[in-house]
């Protein structure tokens, strides 16, 4: 029997992990609030008006659930979506490219850019504007 070996990518497991996480913090939240104060599936799709086999499903992982339902179910349970987002450590990501830094130029050549750029806009504030300025300019 053939088996089959394949790689998801880092794509793929980041976003399943993801995925599997904020699922898992949702059913421990639901848990926590059914030891606490009894709180049933019913009770939560009664407060989000819907049935509670949409609300089983969701939780279960049947159904896709959006980070706007998740908040809603987490609302109705007393609890509150918290998300935070951390960068990936330098190197552990291929993908991205490191922050691009400004090319450094001798600070001398730096120097006679800006005064040559400032030498263009003095002439040109000095510049006159009309015919008779001209006329009187020469």
């Amino acid at each position: 029997m053939p088996s089959f070996n394949f790689d998801i990518g880092d794509k793929e497991r980041v976003g399943s992990r993801f995925l599997s996480d904020v699922r898992d913090e949702l059913q421990r939240a639901l848990a926590t609030e059914k030891s606490r104060r009894k709180i049933t599936q019913q009770e939560i799709a009664n407060v989000l008006e819907t049935s509670r086999a949409v609300i089983n499903r969701q939780i279960m992982g049947f159904e896709n659930i959006g980070i706007k339902r998740l908040a809603e179910i987490l609302w109705a349970i007393g609890w509150e979506p918290h998300f935070e987002a951390r960068p990936i450590p330098a190197g552990d990501n291929e993908i991205i490219r490191p922050a691009a830094s400004a090319p450094t130029e001798p600070a001398h050549e730096n120097q006679k850019a800006r005064a040559s750029a400032l030498d263009d806009k003095q002439r040109e504030e000095n510049k006159p504007s009309s015919a008779a300025e001209m006329a009187y300019a020469e």
